[in-house]
């Protein structure tokens, strides 16, 4: 039996939905993302953007065709919109970019418009259709025919969205920059300092931080972004991929609280 529901408790910790809130989530249904690899559409709009107070107002906004997805409008609140997918609504001006931040949480990056044109796709299958025509599959389903001669899996395409052709290649080699987007690591970015082979088994990648943090994952969760950590095609969250440690975090809540305690007090004294 398909299901068509979803727990709250049980949706992926990376919608941050409030517990307390409803008892169900939305369920996304079957698209270019995973289920627990995507961000509804209704959770967008209610839940981090605040244009709706409940789902029946999402619903409405969306039934109008007000948000677009990679430039086509989508009505359905429960669409999967995932990492690097443009989120825009033309009607406010706004465009964000679906990335993760350091912690590795879904983040609604701002764009501009020239930079919302452009879309990062990773290769994760190459095969020849018929009449020998290579194509390439990204991480997203789109197929791309005919790709540029030393296309490789785990490389990345950088798409237009509104001629919907590509317009460059970007290599997975040492001294490029990559996004993590799975395992514990997920939202890091840094530069490859080397890739380990292991036939039959898995690749490990070795990164390094803007800080000089040293990590590494399984070649398969690498989404390259740049040549290098100064030339990025896409604008990162906040931090810039920079995972902080448990000291640092403890430090950043003190000198924010003691500002906020400050500003009450400016306050008090005004009045």
């Amino acid at each position: 039996m398909v299901k068509k529901h979803l727990k709250r408790l049980f949706a992926p910790k990376d919608w941050m939905l409030s517990k307390l809130t409803g008892v169900f989530a939305p369920r996304p249904r079957a698209g270019p993302h995973k289920l627990r690899e995507c961000l509804p559409l209704l959770v967008i709009i209610r839940n981090r953007l605040k244009y709706a107070l409940n789902a029946k107002e999402g619903e409405m906004i969306l039934r109008q065709g007000l948000v677009n997805v990679d430039g086509h409008p989508r009505r359905d609140g429960k669409y999967p919109a995932g990492f690097m997918d443009v989120v825009e609504i033309p009607k406010t001006g706004d465009r964000f970019r679906i990335l993760y931040d350091a912690k590795g949480r879904f983040s609604l990056v701002n764009v501009s418009e020239a930079e919302g044109s452009i879309k990062l796709l990773k290769v994760t299958n190459l095969y020849t259709a018929t009449g020998r025509v290579p194509v390439a599959v990204t991480h997203d389903g789109h197929r791309i025919r005919y790709p540029e001669l030393h296309t490789a899996i785990g490389d990345t395409i950088v798409y237009n969205i509104k001629e919907k052709k590509p317009v460059s290649l970007i290599k997975a080699r040492a001294g490029c920059a990559a996004m993590i987007t799975g395992g514990a690591n997920r939202g890091r970015i840094g530069q490859v300092v080397s890739i380990e082979r292991h036939p039959g088994a898995l690749n490990i990648v070795h990164l390094k931080d803007a800080e000089d943090n040293e990590f590494a994952t399984r070649a398969t969760n690498l989404f390259v972004i740049g040549k290098d950590l100064s030339s990025l095609h896409v604008t990162v969250p906040k931090r810039k991929g920079v995972r902080m440690n448990v000291i640092q975090e403890r430090e950043e809540k003190l000198i924010a609280a003691e500002a906020r305690k400050s500003a009450q007090k400016s306050r008090k004294a005004r009045k």
